[in-house]
């Protein structure tokens, strides 16, 4: 598995930076306040979090773009339209899309990208942000539907890691129902990482999965992902929203990346 050289934290640094948080925090309240277009609003389920936003040529290529917010029924898609739309000016039919976050039902979240999937009746290639990350790296380990290319930016991509490290205060073991002790079988269904396995992540002519990620993400540690058995990128000096951020100069390596695993 191929991967850049990570800069090493030195030991007794604090992490989350203080100052890396706050940039963090920056970006994401200017991309919820961003007032540009919405896409097309369409339905693929009765509920209200059953919906998707369309970007984009109508041939162009297809991604299906899934948000993050550590799997919170509070944050939906709003701060992804800014990223939806950057896709779609770069050529792509950008379907971004909405699903449940439920606490204690992660099953629903995998279930509802499935139906999203069926009701779109064709393949594409599939980004995710953070909690997207985790779900779009879940797509990418389904055995029993078609392989598809994968990628996973600032995923986290080991929820008993991230439960652990008391990640996003608590939001994996608020979302799986409990600690990776007492719900054991939940964990083995939704967490990418026990999922994955290296006969199936170097299947030949699989489709491509890969991880990027920034190293001073203050949100989701970088370990997450350069553990991971796929392939992944380390953007240097790259924080949480970055990898999302049209405006942010590491935008142009982004839009390489898909170009790259959609190829």
């Amino acid at each position: 598995m191929r991967r850049l050289a990570v800069r090493p934290r030195h030991a007794g640094q604090r992490w989350p930076p203080m100052s890396t948080a706050q940039d963090e925090g920056a970006v994401l309240a200017r991309l919820l306040a961003d007032t540009g277009p919405s896409g097309v609003l369409e339905r693929y389920g009765d509920d209200p979090d059953q919906v998707y936003e369309v970007y984009g040529p109508e041939r162009g290529p297809l991604l299906v773009v899934v948000h993050g917010g550590y799997f919170r029924p509070s944050i939906d898609r709003a701060h992804a339209r800014p990223q939806a739309r950057a896709l779609a000016d770069a050529g792509y039919r950008v379907v971004l899309a909405e699903y449940r976050r439920v606490p204690g039902d992660p099953v629903v979240s995998i279930t509802d990208l499935e139906a999203l999937e069926d009701h779109l009746g064709e393949l594409g290639t599939w980004v995710g942000h953070s909690a997207g990350g985790t779900l779009v790296l879940l797509r990418g380990a389904t055995p029993d539907r078609p392989r598809v290319p994968v990628l996973a930016l600032a995923p986290v991509a080991d929820l008993v890691a991230a439960a652990r490290e008391h990640l996003g205060d608590g939001a994996v073991v608020d979302w799986v129902g409990g600690t990776p002790e007492q719900q054991v079988q939940a964990y083995a269904t939704v967490d990418p990482r026990q999922r994955w396995s290296a006969p199936f992540a170097d299947a030949p002519d699989a489709p491509r999965v890969l991880l990027a990620h920034g190293d001073a993400d203050a949100t989701v540690p970088l370990h997450l992902s350069t553990d991971f058995p796929a392939e992944s990128v380390t953007l240097a000096g790259a924080h949480h929203f970055d990898v999302v951020d049209p405006q942010s100069p590491y935008w142009p390596r982004v839009l390489e990346l898909v170009r790259e695993v959609s190829n």
